[in-house]
């Protein structure tokens, strides 16, 4: 589940090691968790496609699951958000990092769809392994009705769109209305993104426009998440959204001991997204091999 707190215990962990790793599924999040250890005076370098930081006497990387160097041993390893095992494009990467990483302590973080074909996984390479569940701690209400963003806008509200000229239009328009916005999409430069993210936890913008991004990692004090969008273009085609997206997507609303009860909207098909939020996903049935 979503806000569990899941990874901070995981990276609590990961601390501790004297030659760590924590691989991400986003190239904003393994910043992010870069930052967060730095920020704990824990030495950690950071790699992804585009960028590379490497800081001297470090004891932990953190990049993104395609960048493992699959010969290097560690002790600790952090693998986050495996149900992505699933993914049509990169699953081969969790794949690979799950069953070829050289590490006798590994936290897998995944969704509960991905336990029973991990476990497999984990059983057919005669492994052992212990399981935690987590329960999100801060109920979730779906607010039902068409969301109309001239009417219902509230401060503290997370819009989310499917691309980055989205993002940008929303923006604009909402700034022309007077109201102020943080953006944050995936192509963000990373200071831009931090600054974008302290204006709203300061409360200097009313609202965030965000992309599907913020579904992973992210954690942001959003007392509502509203769906702008019930269709997304998926690289292929557009399709309409899937139950595991909007539980990611939704599941950002509320922060323990700040909002107790998390909200989500919609702005297209409120009914469908509503039903989409409350359905339990099926187990993962296939994951993803890459060609050696």
């Amino acid at each position: 589940a979503t806000n569990t707190g899941k990874t901070y215990q995981s990276l609590q962990r990961l601390k501790e090691a004297s030659h760590g790793i924590y691989l991400s599924p986003l190239r904003l999040l393994a910043l992010e968790v870069q930052e967060r250890f730095l920020m704990d005076d824990v030495m950690c370098s950071m790699t992804t496609g585009e960028e590379e930081d490497i800081v001297p006497g470090a004891t932990i990387m953190s990049c993104t699951v395609e960048k493992l160097h699959i010969e290097e041993v560690f002790d600790i390893a952090v693998i986050d958000e495996c149900q992505m095992i699933n993914d049509r494009d990169r699953g081969y990467a969790w794949t690979r990092a799950i069953l070829g990483i050289m590490c006798p302590e590994i936290h897998l973080r995944m969704a509960p769809e991905a336990e029973e074909i991990i476990v497999k996984m984990i059983e057919e390479c005669q492994d052992t392994y212990e399981i935690h569940r987590h329960v999100r701690d801060t109920e979730l209400v779906f607010q039902p009705g068409m969301f109309n963003v001239d009417r219902d806008l509230k401060k503290g509200d997370a819009l989310i769109v499917f691309s980055k000229k989205k993002v940008l239009a929303l923006a604009s328009y909402l700034q022309e209305t007077g109201v102020k916005v943080s953006v944050i999409y995936g192509a963000l430069p990373y200071q831009s993104r931090k600054e974008q993210v302290r204006m709203f936890v300061n409360g200097e913008t009313d609202v965030v426009v965000a992309t599907d991004a913020i579904g992973m990692g992210m954690n942001l004090p959003i007392q509502r998440i509203v769906i702008m969008e019930a269709s997304k273009f998926d690289g292929v085609d557009f399709r309409d959204l899937e139950g595991p997206e909007v539980k990611q997507i939704g599941g950002r609303a509320g922060r323990k001991g700040m909002y107790d009860i998390g909200y989500v909207a919609a702005a297209e098909e409120p009914e469908r997204i509503e039903a989409l939020l409350a359905s339990t996903t099926p187990a993962i049935p296939v994951i993803h091999l890459g060609v050696p």
